[in-house]
């Protein structure tokens, strides 16, 4: 018996290989938390995977409005956007059913106790500042690390995940706490958990991988 009452969509597309990340992210929880081992054990998924256009930000507030229309029309009533940049250009939403990104990850560092975190991400995330809303205290890789964390996301998106991208990035994040201790590590980027499920970036930090706080926010809301 379907244990799910309400619908998820998604709005994906910002990138494609992130939003698939998301959906199968879904399904393995709900496999290792509520035994789903049957059709109707698992929630109904709509993904929107939509060509959006980069660099300008009024079409893209457009162009997510758009999805998160049909995502209605086809009968979701949970949605998210499965970027983390997208966070700040979000058109006018509904009071309900809207599961933000960003927001869960905040709420898991808050529950994890974290005060101030590594944030790695990509540059539009870091410029629109998207995780000091809460009173976070935010670490950031330098100018030149920073680079490689954006080639490691290009890499992702392009189909590249191996090993070796995960193992220099802990040794990346080891460098930066050396320069600046702090409590914990957020993965502010939908490309980059893909690397950190490949291999633990650390056995001492907490690693939040956003992708799955979100994952579980919208199976537990989704719930009956």
């Amino acid at each position: 018996m379907n244990s799910f009452s309400k619908t998820i969509g998604i709005v994906g597309g910002a990138g494609p290989i992130a939003s698939s990340y998301l959906y199968s992210t879904i399904l393995e929880i709900c496999q290792k938390q509520y035994k789903a081992n049957d059709y109707s054990d698992f929630p109904e998924i709509i993904l929107i995977s939509y060509p959006f256009t980069r660099g300008d930000e009024e079409k893209i507030r457009e162009q997510i409005a758009l999805c998160l229309s049909k995502l209605k029309s086809a009968g979701a009533s949970l949605t998210c956007i499965a970027s983390q940049s997208f966070h700040g250009f979000l058109p006018e939403l509904p009071k309900e059913g809207f599961v933000n990104l960003v927001n869960e990850g905040l709420k898991e560092a808050d529950r994890q106790g974290i005060s101030k975190a590594l944030i790695l991400a990509a540059p539009l995330t870091v410029e629109l500042m998207l995780y000091e809303r809460s009173g976070l205290h935010c670490i950031y890789p330098s100018a030149q690390e920073q680079l490689r964390v954006n080639q490691w996301i290009r890499e992702v998106a392009g189909g590249k995940i191996e090993r070796d991208q995960s193992e220099e990035l802990r040794k990346m994040i080891a460098r930066i706490y050396e320069r600046q201790p702090f409590d914990g590590v957020i993965l502010a980027c939908t490309e980059l958990p893909l690397i950190h499920k490949k291999m633990p970036l650390s056995d001492k930090l907490p690693v939040i991988n956003t992708i799955e706080v979100l994952g579980r926010a919208l199976i537990n809301k989704a719930r009956v």
